[in-house]
């Protein structure tokens, strides 16, 4: 399925794609590359237009369930990454609070705590959608570079990391959640 459409078009081709949008939305069918999706009476969207610095920026995400329209057997493994998603996420920031109180208190994160969190990032990467590939790869250096502070006995490198780490997760969820 596309993902992303990256490419200049004329005013009229982008609101020929804008009507088009705009009646399949209405009519409850969407047609994506082939495939027609229903949509729900309810949507859950993100609209934002500024101008800034000489620039009009316009912004719209969509979100909906399309889960229930899968066949059963296509359904099965989406739900059970979804759950071990989610499970491995929680995992993951229990083990990051750690750190950050371990850091908060002026002191080192402990050694099992910080494999276990740089384990469970790992497992992510493997888990991560490809447009989350740019802001995880950026996750994962600051990962490195929080293992390298510790490693040292850096602390305000640690901190500064943690911090990082923060900002990086912060950033994904706001851009992919």
């Amino acid at each position: 399925m596309l993902e992303k459409k990256e490419e200049t078009l004329s005013r009229q081709n982008l609101a020929d794609y804008l009507e088009d949008w705009a009646r399949g939305l209405r009519q409850g069918q969407l047609e994506v590359e082939g495939a027609t999706w229903s949509v729900p009476e309810e949507v859950e969207a993100k609209l934002h237009l500024k101008e800034k610095k000489g620039r009009l920026v316009l912004k719209l995400k969509c979100t909906w369930e399309t889960l229930p329209e899968y066949k059963l057997e296509a359904r099965e493994p989406v739900v059970r990454w979804q759950e071990s998603f989610k499970t491995l996420k929680k995992r993951l920031m229990s083990h990051f609070k750690e750190l950050q109180q371990a850091v908060l208190q002026g002191k080192f994160p402990e050694a099992q705590v910080l494999a276990d969190f740089v384990a469970d990032a790992r497992a992510m990467a493997k888990m991560a959608e490809p447009e989350w590939e740019e802001a995880l790869q950026a996750f994962l250096e600051h990962v490195a570079a929080l293992k390298r502070a510790v490693a040292s006995r850096n602390l305000e490198a640690t901190r500064h990391e943690v911090a990082d780490l923060q900002t990086a997760m912060a950033v994904c969820h706001r851009e992919f959640a």
